[in-house]
């Protein structure tokens, strides 16, 4: 699956996984998005403070829908961190 990270960024995906971001204690404080690039690296990813949990579940969520069902996908928009 190929995914576009930036302008002229394209990589390819093996394995796309939807998390929360939990700092202990059972809090969750975002949503993460880690990446798994037919290499072997890994590419994680948070999104914003500023994007309500419930949303920024959902965009991941719809985000790995469409790049499993299309082959590939813009992530370039996301309003994500990289870790």
């Amino acid at each position: 699956m190929l995914v576009l990270f930036g302008e002229g960024v394209i990589k390819d995906v093996c394995a796309v996984e939807v998390k929360p971001m939990d700092v202990g204690d059972g809090k969750i404080v975002g949503t993460q998005i880690n990446f798994t690039l037919t290499t072997g690296d890994r590419l994680e990813y948070i999104y914003g403070q500023n994007i309500p949990l419930d949303q920024s579940g959902q965009r991941a969520i719809d985000f790995v829908k469409k790049l499993y069902e299309n082959g590939k996908a813009d992530f370039s928009h996301e309003p994500v961190e990289l870790m």
